[in-house]
């Protein structure tokens, strides 16, 4: 089954562009497309969606400000950030509000078809020139305190972590991991309750603070 893509961005042109891209490949049905973050909210009332790609920059709602509502509001709704601003707080930020992924508009259509995919299965992806910027600052960032929660993460859970933090799906991790897909279901229920987190993106973002992993 092809998968439902909304696009939100302020410029027309880019979002027929990607329109275009998208249903060539025949894996990919737009569902919509929005000018602003309210309108993508709107939007998600009224279409049934598997993925967003979401601009930041975008007038009423940014982008930023509408994934932390298309989390809140529809979690099983995976966003995807398209953004010109390669500088870390804009990535930050959206990690933050749980976007699965944050990857600059001059990406390769090949690459972004497959990071689409890769976040729709659950996966999490960041522009590899983006993530060095990202560990620099969770790095900064990075002050566990003695009792902090991955204390108490078993060695099981911090290998499930660091297969997430890979990128990996669920069924990816049961194979390297040797597992069944239920066993991981588990863990990462498990360690998103010991991290006090409520999804995967945010999941790694905190072992990597806590130094229990790190982004590959």
């Amino acid at each position: 089954m092809a998968l439902r893509v909304l696009i939100a961005d302020d410029h027309k042109l880019f979002r027929e562009g990607l329109r275009r891209i998208l249903e060539l490949d025949g894996g990919f049905e737009v569902v919509g497309e929005a000018a602003t973050g309210e309108q993508t909210l709107t939007l998600l009332t009224r279409v049934t969606c598997d993925l967003v790609l979401m601009d930041i920059n975008m007038p009423e709602l940014n982008g930023v400000a509408a994934t932390k509502r298309i989390k809140a509001e529809y979690p099983e709704v995976a966003v995807l950030v398209l953004s010109i601003h390669d500088d870390r707080e804009y990535l930050l930020e959206a990690l933050k509000a749980g976007a699965a992924g944050y990857l600059l508009k001059d990406v390769e259509p090949a690459t972004l078809m497959e990071a689409m995919r890769t976040v729709a299965r659950g996966g999490s992806i960041v522009a590899p020139g983006l993530t060095g910027k990202l560990v620099q600052e969770l790095n900064r960032l990075n002050n566990p305190p003695a009792t902090s929660p991955s204390s108490t993460l078993t060695p099981r859970e911090i290998e499930v972590l660091s297969l997430m933090a890979r990128g990996m799906n669920n069924a990816a991790i049961a194979k390297v991991a040797f597992i069944s897909e239920q066993t991981v279901k588990n863990h990462i229920t498990s360690i998103l309750r010991k991290l006090d987190v409520t999804d995967r993106t945010q999941a790694v973002i905190e072992g990597v603070k806590q130094g229990v992993t790190k982004i590959q």
